[in-house]
């Protein structure tokens, strides 16, 4: 979990402390079931018609990586592993690389090792490798795109809960003692729908969305590096056209490495 994930929420408590302590002393006051059953009853509703249950199993598990990611092989690694590869494969043939295929741990890296040992021509390779990385891309943006579906019904759930509150008062004028049950409900629903869209759904959207993209980038500095190892091109001009993927500290930092 990485470190601002934990600092957000850490932060949102101290201001609420700083700025709105009765919320943090008296948190039982602003716990209200019907209200919370309200918003996201409409949110779980919107989400299971809009999408299908595969892509619904799907979404929470996107959902996780946001706070617990996975293991992802690191760019100025991947260079490495690659540029490793080039060399073998220009010193001692492309098949030599079929040792080092298993001993690969990315998935997309391995399956373009075994591309270029099975000497597929290098337009059906670059096709494969980025029809898999649009793949995934499509995969990604639908999972965003739920999130975001989410952020626009949690408040509009939480409107409907206000229309509700406001009937019950209508309907209980006669009885005073009603009235505030009544109002709780209006307003609350209305506050658990604007803190669902804009500090749970739209953050982890946008969290998912930097997620995609980052990986995205990896596969295709991948892509190129096996792409250029099915050329047969010299390891230094591997390297060097792949650190053109990283800032100027990755590439210093590598440099110094290698």
């Amino acid at each position: 979990m990485e470190w601002n994930v934990l600092l957000a929420p850490a932060m949102m408590l101290l201001i609420l402390f700083v700025g709105v302590p009765e919320i943090v002393h008296h948190p039982e006051e602003y716990f209200h079931l019907a209200a919370i059953m309200i918003v996201l009853g409409g949110v779980v509703f919107a989400i299971l018609f809009g999408t299908s249950f595969k892509n619904t199993l799907s979404l929470l598990k996107a959902n996780s990586f946001v706070f617990f990611p996975q293991k992802r092989i690191k760019p100025e690694e991947a260079i490495k592993i690659i540029v490793e590869l080039s060399r073998i494969a220009l010193t001692t043939g492309k098949g030599a690389l079929i040792p080092e295929i298993e001993k690969i741990k990315d998935p997309f890296l391995q399956y373009g090792v075994q591309l270029v040992v099975e000497k597929f021509s290098e337009p059906f390779i670059r096709a494969a490798l980025y029809n898999s990385i649009d793949e995934m891309k499509e995969r990604h943006q639908t999972n965003i795109t739920v999130n975001k579906n989410a952020a626009v019904v949690a408040p509009i759930a939480g409107m409907v809960g206000t229309i509700i509150g406001l009937i019950q008062v209508l309907r209980n004028m006669a009885d005073p003692s009603q009235l505030g049950k009544a109002m709780a409900l209006g307003l609350i629903a209305t506050f658990y729908g604007g803190f669902a869209s804009g500090m749970i759904f739209s953050p982890i959207a946008q969290r998912l969305k930097i997620m995609s993209d980052e990986e995205a980038s990896l596969k295709r500095l991948m892509a190129e590096g096996i792409l250029f190892i099915a050329k047969g091109e010299v390891p230094i001009k591997v390297e060097k056209y792949l650190l053109s993927y990283l800032n100027f500290k990755a590439i210093g930092k590598t440099t110094d490495r290698s």
